[in-house]
């Protein structure tokens, strides 16, 4: 249980950390391992390397003469007499002939060494005797040796055991020292190398990869703060990170966007409340009014009865219309049933414009009327829509301009071309008051009216161009208004009005050649 709790600890430990302090322990594992590998390289070629030097000193040393088992008598160490420590070498012509970079002597027991072959590959000062301490050797077997000698290269000795001492064989290690020092150069330079590309690599994929993390993972702090503001920034164009930036930005714009939107639904919401309970409250306050002067006996004469019921029958059909139109905006928002066949617009427009003649006989309408003229009207433009809503939109907007104090409307209908289909165009012109720019952009919210007021005699409680707008977005279409405070309005209902698709002719039959 304890080991599995430690491992657990260590898997735990290591999950901890960091994405660039994995890709640093990462490296450092790697530049670690080289190094060890140019050690162990360097070590095995210097062990290979001497060991094929033991190899030449065998071959060098000649016939086994004594190994430690039997007599000693088959090679005696030469006398030397009264030599005072100084080795001489002894002459051998043919063998200082010989090119040769093997020392041959003899060690006698009190650790003086008689040379009887020198290295001839060498001048007089190139080479110096080794130093050979008698007690580092074997008396029963063949002792394999390094020697150093100060300021020169060591020498790789091979001692055999005879009578009276040992017999020496050395080999110069500069050829391997050589070699060694060499291979630990190139080594030296190779892992110089690796560890400055390993470098480079980790600050490549800190700089490209784990720093632009790094930097988002602050900005996405900073945003789940609440800090809609803050955009990620990525690595240069790409890479994963900046493609991972540029999208989570998309998604940070639109929920910016929808939040956004969400407020001004909520801010519209209590707007609408607001403004939906102050147009019921006044017709509810007169019908209690009404009711209580009623109930108090305050209404006793014939005519303030009638007055008072009459009152209060209008504030009640005034409610009921909000109420409906209300209801209208709902159904609007939910998805509404259209009933599309083809229209005449024409004939729409000049039925809305008969009527509101009638009803509004100070105004001046051009377009429809029976004594008016609407010129530029095409003599008939027909679109698939739903005729009982659509004509409800157009009084909507006809009954806005003459209850604003227009004195002339003009509405036309017009066909325009859009790419390979046309748009329906029903233009609502009057010189009313105007608005302001800052008020036509919200004309088409719900409860949103000219005057501050809010006085019926200049209008309704404001919901007319919404409804107008609800149908004219239910047909696909848009509604667009332009004011100019005090020289009139514009309003015009733009409809979608696609190409029919061409009938397939019928086939022809076969008639007699």
């Amino acid at each position: 249980m304890t080991v599995g709790r430690a491992a657990s600890r260590r898997t735990r430990s290591a999950r901890s950390l960091s994405l660039r302090a994995r890709v640093l322990v990462g490296l450092a594992v790697i530049a670690i391992v080289a190094s060890a590998a140019a050690v162990v390289v360097a070590v095995t070629t210097q062990r290979y390397l001497v060991s094929q030097m033991d190899q030449r000193l065998l071959a060098f040393s000649g016939p086994a003469t004594g190994t430690g088992s039997g007599d000693k008598d088959d090679y005696p160490v030469i006398d030397r007499g009264t030599a005072s420590g100084t080795s001489t070498p002894a002459s051998n012509d043919w063998w200082n002939e010989r090119p040769s970079d093997a020392l041959r002597g003899a060690l006698t027991l009190d650790g003086v060494l008689t040379v009887q072959f020198r290295p001839n590959v060498y001048s007089d000062d190139e080479w110096a005797l080794p130093g050979i301490d008698p007690a580092q050797l074997s008396v029963d077997s063949f002792t394999y040796l390094t020697t150093e000698t100060t300021g020169e290269p060591g020498y790789r000795v091979l001692a055999k055991p005879v009578r009276g001492g040992w017999e020496i064989t050395a080999l110069s290690l500069e050829g391997v020292q050589s070699t060694t020092r060499r291979l630990v150069f190139i080594e030296a330079v190779g892992v110089g190398v690796l560890l400055a590309g390993l470098g480079l690599v980790a600050w490549w994929v800190v700089r490209l990869g784990i720093s632009p993390m790094r930097r988002m993972v602050d900005a996405s702090e900073r945003i789940a703060n609440g800090d809609l503001d803050v955009r990620l920034e990525g690595a240069s164009s790409g890479t994963e990170s900046a493609a991972l930036a540029a999208s989570l930005n998309t998604m940070i714009g639109r929920l910016t966007d929808a939040l956004s939107e969400r407020e001004r639904s909520q801010a519209r919401l209590r707007e609408f409340v607001a403004d939906a309970s102050h147009e019921l409250r006044t017709p509810l306050t007169t019908v209690l009014g009404y009711a209580q002067l009623f109930r108090k006996g305050a209404l006793s004469r014939k005519a303030e009865q009638t007055d008072a019921w009459g009152r209060t029958e209008a504030e009640a059909t005034r409610m009921k219309r909000l109420v409906e139109d209300m209801l209208d905006l709902a159904r609007y928002d939910a998805e509404p049933r259209m009933h599309l066949a083809p229209t005449d617009l024409t004939r729409a427009v000049s039925e809305v414009v008969n009527d509101a003649a009638r009803a509004h006989p100070q105004v001046s309408f051009a377009g429809g009327g029976p004594d008016s003229v609407s010129p530029g009207m095409p003599v008939a433009v027909t679109a698939h829509v739903d005729g009982d809503r659509l004509r409800q939109a157009i009084i909507n907007v006809v009954a806005n301009a003459a209850q604003h104090g227009a004195s002339h409307v003009t509405v036309s209908v017009s066909q325009e071309p859009r790419g390979e289909d046309q748009e329906v165009r029903i233009d609502v012109i009057d010189d009313g008051p105007g608005m302001t720019p800052e008020m036509a952009a919200r004309a088409t919210e719900r409860f949103v009216r000219g005057d501050s007021s809010r006085s019926r005699s200049t209008g309704g409680a404001g919901l007319g161009l919404a409804i107008t707008a609800a149908i004219v977005e239910a047909h696909g279409g848009r509604l667009e208004i332009a004011s100019v405070e005090g020289e009139g309005t514009r309003v015009s209902i733009v409809l979608p009005q696609p190409q029919p698709e061409p009938e397939p002719e019928p086939e022809r039959e076969p008639g007699p050649e």
